[in-house]
């Protein structure tokens, strides 16, 4: 996330508050297989899925070069808490867990002490300007950080009506969306936003039920040992 101007940020608010001003939130993405969004190239999450059943049923290994899509991901968190939050505070701001999920695995792989080099900070990376504004006083207590960070992306998904705008926004600026038309042309935002994409279908795809603990729950019962990520 980039250091917006408290000026900036009132802006938006005031956008996303007032009544007539901003819509609510629309989940403008379907539910089904997609290759394309915006210009932006996505793998077929359910296509992946089938392939890597067809090679564990065929006995073969995901190893190296036969490594599916699934095989990209880390499990699923474990910690109760965590994800009790992701439930809590998504449905609280109108949000879909599984993207809030996929955006803080991405942001932090869910530590809550991660500082990135620019200076973002706690679960979703929220820059001190930005914790200023929110009222964030103390950005590595995971259920403020939560509570802080899907208040802003709720913001951005109200201006920008599509997830993949709003989490371009949320990476890169709402001005920097707003001037670029769409997913602005910086390889981090655009590779940010086809990661996040991507884990966010791959959840709503195989988990239908909009629960974090619930998707854990099943995959703690069906799917095999957490896998490895996979390595560029």
């Amino acid at each position: 996330m980039r250091v917006l101007t408290p000026a900036v940020l009132a802006g938006l608010f005031l956008f996303a508050t007032v009544p007539g001003i901003a819509a609510g939130p629309k989940m403008a993405t379907a539910p089904m297989p997609a290759t394309e969004i915006h210009g932006i190239s996505l793998p077929d999450p359910v296509a992946a899925a089938k392939r890597d059943a067809s090679l564990r049923q065929a006995g073969r290994r995901l190893e190296g070069g036969a490594r599916a899509l699934a095989c990209r991901y880390p499990a699923l968190i474990e910690d109760k808490k965590l994800l009790r939050l992701v439930n809590i505070h998504s449905r609280k701001n109108g949000l879909d867990p599984r993207l809030v999920y996929a955006l803080i695995e991405q942001e932090s792989r869910f530590n809550a002490c991660a500082v990135s080099p620019k200076g973002a900070q706690g679960l979703m990376q929220i820059m001190p300007d930005t914790q200023k504004f929110l009222g964030l006083s103390d950005p590595f207590d995971p259920e403020r950080n939560i509570a802080a960070g899907t208040r802003y992306l709720k913001s951005m998904l109200d201006r920008f009506q599509t997830e993949v705008m709003a989490l371009a926004a949320y990476n890169a600026g709402p001005g920097a969306v707003a001037k670029a038309g769409g997913v602005p042309p910086f390889d981090e935002t655009r590779d940010y936003v086809l990661k996040v994409v991507d884990r966010y279908f791959y959840l709503r795809q195989r988990y239908p039920v909009e629960d974090i603990d619930s998707i854990h729950k099943k995959l703690a019962a069906t799917e095999l040992p957490p896998a490895r990520m996979e390595q560029p």
